[in-house]
């Protein structure tokens, strides 16, 4: 069973760009532009399609911490690898959480904790204070497995804004990880 690919402005655009010429619009122009259309969207949909799987784009090994790493030490690993976010794995590697530089950031911020309603709102997510990794740490992590391909890793970092998926086995044990700048160099 075929989905009809989802038409972007971008692929009208190109299958207009392969007519090289102003149409008048009869239904035999239309039809092409309509079939030059779906060829483009077919063309994207492609992009990865049966080509790289996040196994093999992704780094590994990836810098980590345990739940009882402190707050200056998981910001002290993140300075000194110059990464933006450290996964926290817990006895045989299996990812418990993460901890952005955002949420590292909160900790040693001097604004208060409670704020107007219009704050607490308008936040992504409620920052955690502690003293330790595992008490800050995001708990939901999304995931894509090495076998997974590369569009699955895309739509997670593009659905939800993430700079980058952990890659985890079946067991959840971290193997790996996937940046915006990993898919890109796929891209080049």
């Amino acid at each position: 069973m075929t989905t009809q690919p989802h038409i972007l402005p971008e692929d009208l655009e190109a299958a207009l760009g392969e007519l090289g010429e102003v149409v008048d619009i009869t239904t035999e122009d239309l039809m092409k532009i309509i079939n030059l259309t779906l060829d483009e969207a077919e063309k994207r949909s492609r992009t990865f399609e049966g080509r790289e799987r996040a196994g093999q784009i992704m780094k590994s090994p990836v810098i980590t911490c345990k739940p009882d790493t402190p707050v200056e030490e998981a910001a002290r690993l993140l300075l000194e690898h110059d990464i933006h976010c450290l996964p926290v794995v817990t006895e045989g590697e299996k990812l418990a959480g993460i901890v952005t530089e955002s949420d590292l950031m909160f900790q040693f911020s001097t604004v208060p904790v409670s704020g107007s309603i219009k704050d607490l709102f308008s936040r992504k997510r409620a920052h955690r204070t502690g003293r330790l990794a595992g008490e800050i740490m995001v708990h939901r992590v999304a995931t894509v497995h090495p076998d997974d391909p590369i569009q699955a890793a895309v739509n997670l970092i593009l659905k939800h804004g993430y700079g980058r998926i952990p890659v985890v086995d079946h067991e959840n044990r971290l193997v790996g990880i996937v940046a915006r700048k990993d898919i890109l160099h796929f891209l080049k």
